[in-house]
């Protein structure tokens, strides 16, 4: 049969565990949340690029159908 010192005992080390993986478990979102930061600025960087690049090709386009319209007058 258990003492109320060995049930006190079991208690205390029943919470020591229950905080280390809590703590275990804080440390491994929080590496989860800097690796979604590090891919959300990585995602970002090359959509706004590959905006940039269809908003040059787009322009580039223009000038070459305004190029042909004008050659074409002469």
């Amino acid at each position: 049969m258990f003492t109320v010192k060995s049930k006190t005992d079991l208690l205390r080390q029943f919470c020591l565990i229950e905080l280390q993986i809590l703590t275990d478990r804080e440390e491994r979102l929080r590496k989860e949340i800097l690796h979604c930061k590090i891919q959300r600025e990585y995602l970002t960087q090359v959509a706004e690029e590959l905006k940039e690049d269809v908003e040059d090709a787009t322009t580039f386009a223009r000038h070459l159908i305004k190029i042909e319209t004008y050659s074409g007058e002469q």
